[in-house]
């Protein structure tokens, strides 16, 4: 989707668009190039980013075209897990939301926002964040999925968020989850 990298390159690299439109010739078509901009000497596209923005795509509809792209689920209650999802957002303590092995000792995260929207077969899960640990948003979407199925309720939800109790709760497959976008502020020179 909308990935950034920085990387240093050469002074006679000085036409931009011509570097972007000669990329796009190696890369096309699994890497598209949209803009190329000179950035401060300073500036690291991971560590620099304000907010992070992740979706998961499940379909309702079973396609073995869809299947590496998408999650496949029927009769999903969207009305129980769109009042579940809002339980994530503000300021929380994800330990309970995350894969072991993460390298971080720091499980303090904040979600500015999240919701579900239904478009054609599709269920588009978003979440919007200050950073995301080791499979945060796979768990999260799992805990949804079994608010769904009702194996999980909200109440048990908001158990774990708050670190009172860790439920077992299944992992959503990495099919569907798309890291969406970094967002920065004053990053680009203009």
């Amino acid at each position: 989707m909308n990935q950034s990298i920085d990387f240093e390159i050469p002074h006679y690299w000085n036409n931009l668009e011509k570097l972007k439109n000669s990329l796009n010739k190696i890369l096309s078509p699994s890497i598209y190039i949209k803009k190329i901009r000179i950035v401060d000497s300073q500036f690291h596209s991971r560590f620099w980013a304000t907010a992070r923005s992740y979706r998961y795509i499940i379909s309702n509809q079973t396609s073995p075209f869809l299947a590496p792209y998408t999650l496949y689920k029927k009769n999903l209650d969207i009305e129980k897990m769109q009042i579940a999802i809002k339980e994530f957002e503000g300021l929380h303590n994800f330990e309970y939301f995350k894969k072991n092995g993460s390298e971080t000792n720091n499980f303090i995260r904040k979600i500015y926002n999240s919701y579900i929207i239904t478009y054609n077969n599709y269920v588009i899960i978003k979440f919007i964040g200050n950073g995301f640990l080791r499979s945060q948003v796979r768990m999260m979407v799992g805990a949804l999925l079994e608010i769904s199925n009702r194996s999980l309720t909200i109440k048990e939800l908001k158990k774990q968020i708050n670190l009172e109790r860790k439920f077992n709760i299944k992992l959503a497959p990495a099919n569907g989850l798309y890291f969406e976008r970094c967002f920065y502020e004053k990053t680009f020179n203009n």
